[in-house]
């Protein structure tokens, strides 16, 4: 039986760092109120000739030579992302260009809020499996600095830049295992981009309670359906499949909602305290949340520094825009 399996991650961030203490001389902000809400210290921001693309590109070259692949053997390429400028043609495209890969290959964008990544990743990995195409380069790249206004305390915490990339291929040993996803379009308007004054500059606006809310019960669901998506598994059972993974990959939006969420489950399957928290990657200190990239990201540099290994069972996790939410299950 073939399977699909990640056989390379990469990724990039920019060398710009925007600290707590930098914030403070732009809003009434302070590093201990950033901290305390959001567990984020520093986030690295894009420099003006940055784009989507280009730290798309270069996360994508590191997961082709991780791979150990040549860039002609990538027959298709799928991109997350909610930051191209101009919006079309698409990011995609223009990756494969700088890259050179095959000519006539397929590529496109997709967009899905910071949970674009889960949405790409369960897409190319049907192409793959259904043996239409054979290595899909999954890329998650986005410049978030680009629309956060900066005169608003309450997102431009949040938010930075960066990108990370996979590369899929059939392989004899389990690989993807499942995929979860799932939207409330009801609470589009919780999370969107917005014109701001009179020069048509559009920035990030959100109703930050209601995503919290939002956030922490979808990704605890997401867990849950990856693990059993009839839903029908007993609690034992659940607890059973949990305590197998390894490790779990959230989006990197907020410390305090990877906490909620972790708690959330942990309070559902009635278990212990921290049962939950400390499988999960946290990387939000240093990046802050830069979308789609955070995922691939934090996957790529938890693998470079040992904290997961070759046949670790892991559940990648996110939510955005939309709202959209979603789990990848794979086995590395």
């Amino acid at each position: 039986m073939h399977h699909v399996g990640i056989i390379g991650t990469g990724s990039y961030i920019p060398e710009k760092v925007l600290t707590n203490y930098d914030l403070e001389k732009m809003v009434d902000t302070s590093d201990k109120w950033i901290l305390e809400r959001t567990g984020i210290r520093e986030r690295r921001i894009a420099a003006e000739e940055e784009t989507n693309v280009t730290m798309g590109r270069l996360a994508l070259e590191r997961a082709i030579e991780n791979a150990r692949i040549d860039p002609k053997e990538i027959d298709m390429l799928v991109m997350g992302t909610n930051t191209t400028d101009p919006v079309w043609p698409s990011a995609a495209g223009h990756i494969a260009h700088l890259l050179n890969l095959q000519k006539n290959i397929p590529f496109f964008d997709l967009q899905a809020g910071c949970t674009g990544f889960n949405y790409s990743l369960a897409v190319a990995e049907q192409f793959v499996k259904s043996g239409q195409y054979k290595t899909v380069a999954v890329v998650g790249s986005d410049k978030l600095s680009a629309i956060t206004n900066y005169k608003d305390r309450n997102t431009c915490v949040l938010f930075g830049d960066g990108a990370g990339a996979v590369v899929l291929r059939r392989r004899a040993k389990e690989g993807i295992i499942r995929s979860y996803l799932g939207g409330e379009y009801k609470l589009r308007d919780t999370l969107v981009l917005r014109n701001h004054g009179d020069n048509n500059c559009r920035f990030m606006w959100m109703n930050g309670n209601r995503v919290y809310a939002f956030a922490k019960g979808a990704m605890a669901e997401s867990c849950l359906r990856v693990l059993d998506p009839d839903g029908t598994a007993s609690k034992k059972d659940l607890c059973a499949l949990l305590n197998q993974v390894d490790r779990i990959i959230p989006h990197q939006a907020n410390a305090r909602i990877i906490k909620s969420a972790a708690e959330v489950l942990e309070s559902r399957l009635e278990l212990p305290d921290g049962a939950v928290k400390n499988k999960m990657i946290v990387t939000i200190e240093k990046y802050g949340n830069n979308s789609t990239a955070s995922i691939p990201l934090a996957l790529d540099e938890s693998i470079r520094e040992g904290k997961l290994q070759t046949g670790d069972l892991v559940i990648l996790v996110g939510f955005g825009a939309g709202l959209t939410y979603g789990a990848n299950l794979l086995r590395l």
